[in-house]
């Protein structure tokens, strides 16, 4: 019951909030609390997509000849 309580408090103490920097910090807590490496891995691309999207890149920047 008491952990009820303070989440209770927390969430009507983090609907008041306005300060940027302390929001910001939740949210990395957030972030770290859910991250899930292995979702994550997945969404990742192959050495092979990354070496076409570099050269691609590459051949799209202005160079001088």
């Amino acid at each position: 019951m008491e952990t009820t309580i303070s989440k209770k408090e927390l969430i009507d103490w983090i609907s008041k909030l306005e300060d940027k920097k302390i929001l910001e910090e939740l949210s990395v807590i957030k972030r770290n609390a859910t991250f899930n490496f292995e979702e994550e891995f997945k969404k990742g691309i192959t050495g092979e997509e990354l070496k076409k999207r570099l050269s691609e890149r590459l051949r799209a920047l202005p160079w001088k000849k």
